[in-house]
């Protein structure tokens, strides 16, 4: 365990009416959101500023990644009409931003969930013609058609995080690919998307690590970085090895600034769609 001066960051818990409207209507229209599957920290805050990440293709990832607390498994997902029904709820909270994500679907062997995801951007854009489209996609198992589609439906910011640096990553994400991630960011820029990634911090990597992944990242060309402490959901998952301190992640974040990055969101309680909207004004 690396020693650090900062305990286990806390979390504001509070409602307001904001919070209760849009959990009714997430309920009502039968959605997921990563707000709850995976337990983020700031649901409570996102809820009451009327913001939440939406997750399509069910609840069940067929990845079972050592960090992450949504369900994994055999997905049991067959729900043709959910673009329609995630594209009202947009228009119904009446939303200027939207994060849209999903668990990841390696058993769709024909497009691995590519087409819902085509259709629901579609579909999203068409019936919210006001309203910025932010995506957060798996890696598709690096299926060029795949993610071919999901460009094609030419979402606002296209996101893909990278969750940790390359030498742990097997271990934090045993199904996954660290150059398969880079390779989907990859073809977003080159596809001429501002495109968006993210890691977590707190699991044995070196400061200059860290900086080293960022200036991998800023040389492929996205445009906003984010960076978070990582919270242990369950006793089932990886152990934290250290909280890392405030002012380390304001130094993280001065320093993606300084080598090309247009927003770096860098803090202990960042998430990937922590502030979405307001990175969204910031670079479209």
């Amino acid at each position: 365990m690396i020693e650090s001066r900062q305990h286990k960051p806390k979390i504001n818990i509070s409602t307001d009416k904001n919070f209760k409207i849009v959990k009714k209507m997430i309920e009502k229209n039968y959605l997921n959101t990563v707000c709850v599957e995976a337990r983020c920290p700031n649901i409570y805050e996102c809820w009451n500023r009327k913001t939440a990440t939406l997750m399509i293709l069910g609840d069940i990832c067929t990845k079972g990644c050592g960090f992450c607390s949504v369900k994994s498994g055999r997905p049991t997902w067959n729900d043709p009409l959910e673009p329609i029904r995630v594209a009202q709820t947009v228009k119904k909270m009446g939303l200027r931003h939207v994060v849209i994500t999903s668990v990841d679907r390696d058993d769709l062997k024909e497009d691995f969930g590519s087409t819902i995801w085509a259709q629901t951007i579609i579909n999203t854009k068409k019936m919210n013609p006001k309203c910025t489209v932010e995506v957060l996609t798996p890696d598709f198992m690096g299926n060029k058609k795949a993610i071919k589609t999901v460009l094609n439906a030419t979402p606002d910011i296209f996101s893909h995080n990278i969750e940790c640096i390359e030498r742990i990553s097997r271990k934090v994400r045993p199904q996954a690919d660290w150059q398969r991630s880079l390779d989907v960011l990859k073809d977003s820029i080159e596809f001429g998307l501002r495109t968006k990634t993210g890691l977590m911090v707190g699991f044995g990597e070196t400061k200059n690590e860290v900086k080293e992944t960022m200036n991998q990242i800023a040389d492929l060309g996205v445009q906003i970085f984010t960076i978070g402490q990582y919270l242990q959901p369950t006793k089932k998952h990886l152990k934290v090895q250290e909280y890392v301190e405030k002012e380390r992640f304001d130094e993280y974040k001065d320093y993606g600034l300084s080598i090309g990055f247009k927003v770096v969101e860098s803090g202990p309680l960042v998430r990937s769609s922590y502030h979405a909207d307001e990175q969204a004004r910031m670079v479209l």
